[in-house]
């Protein structure tokens, strides 16, 4: 799971599909950081941007760390819990893509 206090950012530009709009997204593994962010400089549109997963997938994320000692991120731990069926399809940022650890 990840706190607000891990410093590994790494950001990728992802483009989905939705109603023949182009959109960008971002996946952060400063999520938190990088919405507050948006928030404080009055960035509406930054702010449409960041995709926040559900609670559930930081707590899995922190107990898989706990677990296991390896931090994975925010996206592989949201996209395992869609695959094995505990997170909808809507709470996952572009569930159809296939990612290249699978």
């Amino acid at each position: 799971m990840l706190t607000s206090r891990v410093l590994y950012v790494q950001l990728h530009n992802i483009r989905i599909d939705m109603s023949n709009k182009r959109i960008k997204y971002y996946e952060s593994d400063s999520v938190l950081e990088e919405f507050y962010k948006a928030l404080a400089d009055k960035n509406e549109k930054k702010i449409r941007r960041v995709h926040i997963p559900r609670s559930d997938v930081f707590y899995i994320r922190r107990a898989y760390y706990e677990d296991t000692g390896h931090w994975v991120s925010l996206d592989r731990m949201e996209r395992a819990m869609y695959l094995e069926g505990h997170l909808r399809k809507q709470d996952v940022l572009d569930p159809d893509r296939k990612r290249d650890w699978e």
